[in-house]
């Protein structure tokens, strides 16, 4: 069964890009603090907070690596497998979306393949509710009624006790649909309580991607199936929020949700970097593209990190990492993000995206663009614009700061253009809150401190 969920979970591996050497790494994450000054946010500090550096907690070796064959090794074991479930149910709820996305663009593969996984989820809710169904005729012909604690199914306690739309929304994951049959009953015990635990989550993912739960149970709602709650109320009760893009919502700390906004204004999603010439006072060429407008070298970049090319390609960052994140208050921190998957050291995450600027606007998220040359004697960078995420901008412009980070901006030359990546530098783990380091020079003469916890409010560990 652990094998099994590791394959599965291996489907959630974000990147295939080439990683960094650990000299070059070294050298641009060490660059960052001058190169990359993030010149913003005091969403993870607080006016003139006092803050007592945080304790190092002491290690309980035996909680951490508990005897083999005890009952905290066999919980340990059952809560990872569960983990690994849950994970691939984010991840499977995903590519289902994606791919009933594609075959509406008329594409005959995806059509072929919607086809197919969609009669296996139907067949997967037929089959559970025929199975109890069959169950229950055989205890009242037994018994002669019907009594609501049997048959022990594991059908019957999920729907009892997490509701029809979770069943249809989870029916729609492979993985969900392998752990109702062949998880140990130690794992199933651990998969309930996480899936009541991320159930807002499971919810808002689900609709954010438009999936089409109530497909899977509408043909069953004529049916009265005893001991269990009725579907019509929940098959009719279509949800009230409004989600235009996965980045647009935010889960509130008293489980709500709110649009993230910047001075009142919908902070709008963007794939790529913007560039306004009339922001440039009329200058037409993006100070960060590699090429000419007549298609002459820029003298901007390295090679490109991806194929090596010394001239401009058409290479780009091919991350999946933005569709298995989601947006959530933090109670220090504010809005941040919660990683839905396993992220590996050396990951390149996605671009740091925003408005190209000349110049700094606020000292709220904008983040300093430098460029990817080879570094002079004096080892200063050249500045090439403001990337400002004020209004318009991906995920990453939500990473909140650290002094003990899980991730890195790193300059990178990909394609055509000059880019700041978010990097993973250590393993990170599903359900954690993604970081990065601001470096020291942002918490330098502010009237802010910071509020991660790992430091005495200094913004240095």
């Amino acid at each position: 069964m652990a094998q099994t969920r590791k394959n599965i979970i291996k489907k959630a591996t974000m990147t295939n890009i080439p990683k960094t050497s650990k000299k070059a790494a070294n050298r641009k994450v060490a660059s960052k603090k001058s190169a990359h000054k993030k010149t913003t946010s005091k969403k993870t500090s607080s006016k003139m907070a006092t803050n007592k550096p945080a304790a190092h907690p002491t290690v309980d070796v035996n909680k951490l690596f508990p005897p083999w064959g005890s009952e905290a090794a066999l919980d340990q074991t059952a809560n990872k497998e569960a983990t690994d479930i849950i994970v691939a149910v984010y991840h499977d709820i995903n590519t289902y979306c994606n791919i009933e996305r594609l075959a509406g663009e008329n594409l005959y593969s995806c059509r072929e393949m919607l086809s197919n996984i969609r009669t296996f989820t139907e067949r997967f809710v037929e089959r559970e509710i025929g199975n109890y169904m069959a169950c229950l005729e055989s205890f009242k012909a037994e018994h002669g009624e019907f009594q609501p604690a049997t048959p022990n199914s594991r059908f019957l306690e999920f729907v009892t006790g997490l509701g029809w739309k979770m069943f249809a929304i989870c029916a729609h994951a492979e993985a969900f649909r392998r752990g109702i049959r062949e998880a140990s009953d130690r794992t199933w015990r651990f998969l309930i309580q996480k899936i009541e635990e991320n159930t807002l989550s499971i919810e808002v993912y689900a609709h954010s991607r438009s999936l089409k739960w109530r497909n899977m149970i509408w043909i069953h709602q004529g049916y009265f199936i005893p001991g269990l709650p009725d579907m019509k109320t929940e098959i009719e009760t279509y949800m009230q929020w409004k989600v235009d893009h996965p980045h647009h919502t935010v889960i509130t700390l008293d489980g709500k949700l709110k649009e993230p906004t910047y001075k009142g204004k919908l902070q709008k999603h963007i794939d790529e970097n913007m560039y306004d010439p009339k922001k440039w006072r009329g200058q037409k060429q993006d100070p960060t593209l590699r090429h000419m407008p007549n298609g002459s070298p820029a003298n901007v970049g390295r090679n490109c990190a991806m194929c090596g090319s010394p001239a401009s390609c058409d290479c780009r960052l091919a991350s999946r990492a933005g569709e298995l994140v989601e947006l959530r208050d933090y109670p220090e921190t504010g809005t941040g993000i919660r990683v839905l998957t396993r992220f590996n050291r050396g990951d390149i995450l996605d671009i740091f995206a925003g408005e190209l600027l000349p110049d700094s606007v606020e000292n709220v998220y904008p983040l300093t663009q430098c460029d990817d040359e080879p570094y002079t004697s004096s080892d200063t960078a050249r500045t090439l614009c403001t990337v400002c995420p004020h209004e318009f901008g991906n995920w990453t412009r939500y990473i909140s700061h650290s002094c003990r980070p899980s991730t890195a901006f790193i300059t990178r030359t990909i394609g055509n253009r000059v880019v700041c990546t978010v990097e993973a530098i250590r393993d990170i783990r599903p359900f954690e809150e993604l970081t990065v380091s601001y470096g020291d020079k942002y918490w330098q003469n502010k009237n802010y401190e910071c509020r991660c916890g790992h430091c005495d409010g200094s913004g240095t560990d």
